[in-house]
């Protein structure tokens, strides 16, 4: 989802509608908080997995604790982002 983020954000200008009405996909402001989220919560999972932590234990430190007002408007919360992250790092 990174990469397809900087993708999308080096084909587009500041005026271009990416998804109209589509929240954090709806214009290239809105996409690159939403890339900054992604790589923040990347980071976060991957330090949390560096220091041994298991999928159960990354997901109990809440790492996204303060992202969660805006995980909250998508279709899935931070500790299934966690589940999802975690395997891939």
């Amino acid at each position: 989802m990174i990469a397809a983020s900087d993708k999308i954000l080096s084909l587009v200008g500041n005026d271009t509608k990416i998804v109209a009405g589509h929240g954090p996909l709806g214009n290239k402001a809105d996409l690159t908080k939403f890339r900054d989220m992604l790589v923040t919560s990347r980071d976060r999972v991957h330090k949390l997995k560096s220091a041994g932590k298991s999928i159960q234990e990354a997901v109990a430190e809440e790492p996204f604790a303060d992202l969660d007002p805006i995980w909250g408007n998508g279709i899935i919360n931070s500790e299934q982002w966690v589940q999802i992250v975690y395997p891939t790092l």
